[in-house]
């Protein structure tokens, strides 16, 4: 059965925090919630990584790289719903910034003025199955996730998204030395990268991995080596 023929992976982009010295509170797409409030949100830097994006996954600009292909699937977690009444105690909450990083793409994307649909069915701990629903898209497939699930394992150190593509793909092993865990940048933390699965024939193993540097926003960098 034919399924995904390129599934890519993206942090979503950049929260709450510290950057260049200069501390950062999320808000959401139309102001309404900033500060404490918007916890759950992008910062600006983050908006500004999610215009960005348009530029590699959408015409006229992108793809920028014979390494990307502009998407016809959109996944991201549900913004909303945690899936578990206790998720919130560790850190797996609901949360509003891997939705919000591709609204961009999804509007570039649609036609007629209507978004792309972004499908937001799973839950954030819910990767396993939506690394399936992903799988078996027909085409090529954009995934916007929190970044501590996207390598070979979670912060639990359970399979992550990366693993469960190759193990549902029936790929055997980790051939494409993909990270154990998320790569740290010269910055510390890093968004700007694309997880790049290759399965031309739309069947059978995953058969090639790159980790694409994204290079939108001052201080981006070029991808770590494999090894």
């Amino acid at each position: 059965m034919m399924g995904a023929t390129k599934i890519m992976v993206i942090r979503h982009g950049e929260k709450p925090g510290t950057y260049n010295g200069q501390q950062y509170q999320g808000v959401d797409a139309l102001g309404d919630a900033c500060g404490g409030s918007g916890a759950e949100h992008l910062v600006t830097l983050g908006w500004e990584r999610a215009g960005g994006l348009v530029t590699l996954f959408a015409p006229p600009w992108g793809p920028k790289s014979p390494t990307l292909v502009n998407p016809q699937f959109l996944f991201a977690s549900n913004p909303t719903d945690s899936n578990s009444a206790d998720d919130t105690s560790d850190g797996d909450g609901p949360s509003q910034r891997p939705y919000e990083t591709i609204t961009a793409v999804a509007a570039a994307l649609g036609s007629g003025g209507t978004p792309m649909t972004i499908n937001q069915s799973f839950a954030k701990k819910d990767y396993k199955d939506m690394v399936a629903a992903a799988v078996a898209c027909v085409g090529v497939v954009l995934i916007s996730r929190q970044h501590e699930d996207i390598a070979w394992t979670d912060k639990k150190g359970k399979p992550g998204i990366s693993q469960q593509i190759l193990t549902q793909t029936g790929t055997v092993g980790n051939p494409f030395n993909i990270p154990l865990s998320w790569p740290s940048g010269p910055q510390g933390a890093r968004y700007d990268l694309v997880w790049v699965f290759d399965r031309p024939s739309g069947t059978g193993p995953i058969t090639g991995f790159t980790l694409f540097a994204q290079m939108l926003l001052a201080g981006d960098a070029p991808a770590p080596p494999l090894i």
